[in-house]
């Protein structure tokens, strides 16, 4: 069966993003699938995974050598053969991200805000240390001064932990106060958290994949493999935009803001995807000691209460 239109000119646009980025999608590739069908692949493997999306072999190798290098991934000889996994400092990366992808999160909010001073972190931590803090929605309001509405919770006690800054960084729990000037707070929020930008990027993301979603809705021989490049498109392009994204309770955002609709599309187009894109995976895809397993029991609660939605418009 031919691609469809709509997913070659998805495929034509991510072959012209200028850089690949081919690094990021294997992150992708590695959270999305490889963590839960056994956390191992051999490198043939991830080649053969990538060639569809115009990753070529050299690219792979590039890319996986440097994720080792920093730290990403490890790897494991077995006689001629590589085979590649998270390493500690990856999976913690990226089981904080997951609960953003794959999880429903509650935007509640009673003004409450993190504030978050970093005195004494290494400069060889900074860079990594502020990505982690920008993944659980913290922005940099001022000058060394860095916030996000609501608590800290989880993914703060663990980033701490894991860059042992504990004694070296002041966390503050500040809410709102009645004096604030309500407009003067959007305003930061707005050009903080770059919301314009954001929105532009969701937009863009619901523009690429409801033509898709819509074509899966009356396609009736959808291919395992055509299914696991879309489902890795997918969730590699929304987690592109999560990466800029935060988590913010409607009270701060624009009217209309595209963000919700941008996960529920994702959540029913993952759901369509997920029973044959995992046969591509068992079937084609090799492990450390043989084909990929099944998906482990943490797979079926990814995107809970979603579901097919209506395809009515484009």
């Amino acid at each position: 069966m031919s691609k469809p239109a709509a997913l070659r000119r998805l495929l034509t646009r991510f072959l012209a993003r200028k850089p690949m980025r081919s690094t990021s999608l294997i992150i992708t590739l590695f959270g999305d699938v490889v963590s839960q069908h056994g956390h191992t692949i051999w490198l043939g493997s991830l080649v053969q995974a990538l060639a569809p999306l115009g990753v070529n072999e050299r690219l792979v190798r590039t890319s996986v050598f440097r994720l080792v290098k920093e730290g990403w991934l490890e790897a494991e000889r077995v006689g001629r053969r590589s085979y590649y996994r998270f390493s500690t400092h990856g999976n913690a990366e990226y089981e904080r991200a997951a609960r953003r992808i794959y999880a429903t999160e509650d935007t509640s909010w009673e003004g409450h805000w993190q504030i978050l001073v970093p005195l004494a972190i290494p400069d060889r931590d900074r860079e990594d240390f502020r990505r982690s803090l920008g993944w659980q929605g913290f922005r940099n309001i001022a000058n060394g001064t860095f916030a996000k509405p609501g608590a800290g919770g989880r993914a703060l006690r663990e980033t701490l932990e894991e860059f042992d800054a504990s004694d070296k960084v002041m966390v503050f729990d500040a809410t709102s106060s009645r004096l604030a000037s309500p407009q003067l707070l959007r305003k930061m929020v707005h050009e903080c958290w770059q919301l314009e930008q954001t929105a532009a990027a969701y937009r863009a993301f619901l523009g690429d994949f409801k033509p898709l979603y819509k074509w899966l809705q009356q396609e009736q021989t959808l291919t395992p493999e055509t299914a696991f490049i879309i489902r890795t498109l997918l969730i590699h392009d929304y987690r592109r935009v999560l990466l800029h994204d935060t988590p913010l309770p409607e009270e701060l955002l624009p009217p209309g803001w595209p963000g919700a609709e941008a996960q529920a599309l994702t959540g029913a187009m993952y759901k369509t995807l997920a029973q044959p894109s995992m046969h591509h995976i068992t079937s084609t895809l090799k492990a450390g000691n043989g084909p990929m397993p099944a998906a482990g029991k943490g797979f079926a609660a990814r995107f809970p209460g979603f579901g097919p939605i209506p395809t009515s418009g484009t």
